[in-house]
């Protein structure tokens, strides 16, 4: 008696076939075909490569390693949740949710346009772009300084400071160009004051409160 002669002996063999065919269901040494034996069974098997490594290119099932199977191919995949939604922490392609990735991660994110350029809709920081987030939403907001001091360069409307707009800018000092004294939001030039952001005074030459005349010197 001996493995390959075509009869089945009782404790010894589990199987015998007759033939040299590994890849059907009985091995040459007459044991029985299983996943994970390094032998490829025809019709059964896609893959088989003997070891009990579930990370590599053949899982453990004997079907090669696929994005969406569940298991992390190592060195392939980042991750691999086995679903199909996008709006996780790992994506149908098996990559890490990132901002910029395109979708919208459910819980983390409020919007996500694929990119990471500043001054759209969506900041690179996938929040949706608004009034004071500190970056200037390109055709929509003139300037954005991050900030609630409304007596700065930028209005917090997202508007750039302007001698006029009633509000005294304090972030210049005084003498240099665009220093506003005051800001009262009118155009009226014979109040305390000017149009021009400044005090109204004696020699401005504008008749203001209190005045009779001025004639913008100080000449007797």
């Amino acid at each position: 008696a001996r493995c390959g002669d075509g009869i089945v002996h009782l404790g010894v063999e589990e199987c015998d076939d007759g033939n040299d065919n590994d890849a059907d269901g009985c091995l040459n040494t007459c044991r029985l075909a299983v996943c994970g034996d390094g032998i490829v069974e025809r019709g059964r098997e896609e893959c088989d490569d003997g070891n009990d490594d579930n990370g590599d290119a053949c899982g453990n099932d004997c079907r090669p390693a696929r994005c969406g199977d569940g298991v992390v191919q190592v060195g392939v995949e980042a991750c691999d949740d086995g679903n199909g939604s996008n709006t996780d922490l790992c994506l149908n392609s098996c990559d890490r949710a990132a901002c910029g990735d395109g979708f919208v991660r459910a819980g983390f994110e409020e919007c996500d346009d694929g990119n990471l350029v500043a001054g759209d809709a969506c900041t690179a920081s996938c929040r949706r772009a608004r009034c004071g987030d500190g970056e200037v939403q390109l055709g929509v907001e003139a300037c954005d300084d991050g900030n609630d001091d409304d007596t700065d360069g930028c209005r917090n409307h997202c508007e750039v400071a302007r001698c006029g707009d009633g509000i005294a800018r304090e972030d210049l000092a005084q003498g240099e160009e665009g220093f506003e004294a005051c800001d009262d939001g009118n155009d009226e030039d014979t109040d305390s004051c000017l149009t021009n952001c400044q005090l109204a005074r004696c020699g401005d030459g504008v008749v203001g409160p209190g005045e009779g005349c001025d004639d913008g010197n100080e000449d007797p």
